[in-house]
């Protein structure tokens, strides 16, 4: 399974890819809402990193783990 670091480069490929935005923008402190990512956004999103990395994550995850930092060490934990 990828490591945090791997996790997260994957998230913010996705998140700029998802929003339309430069991956230079995305900090791993950010939160998902000042990112710009809606309910809509998010079930794409979570999908992309189920897909990924072959797990099933719940639809909320992104609200219980607001920050995209907290969001990738919850899915490196789940992932080994």
């Amino acid at each position: 399974m990828p490591d945090y670091d791997a996790i997260l480069d994957h998230c913010k490929q996705q998140l700029a890819q998802t929003l339309d935005i430069e991956i230079s923008g995305i900090e791993p402190t950010a939160t998902f809402s000042s990112l710009g990512l809606d309910s809509a956004m998010a079930v794409h999103f979570i999908i992309s990193v189920e897909e990924w990395l072959n797990i099933e994550l719940y639809p909320s995850v992104t609200e219980d783990y607001p920050v995209l930092d907290d969001f990738c060490r919850f899915i490196a934990a789940r992932a080994v």
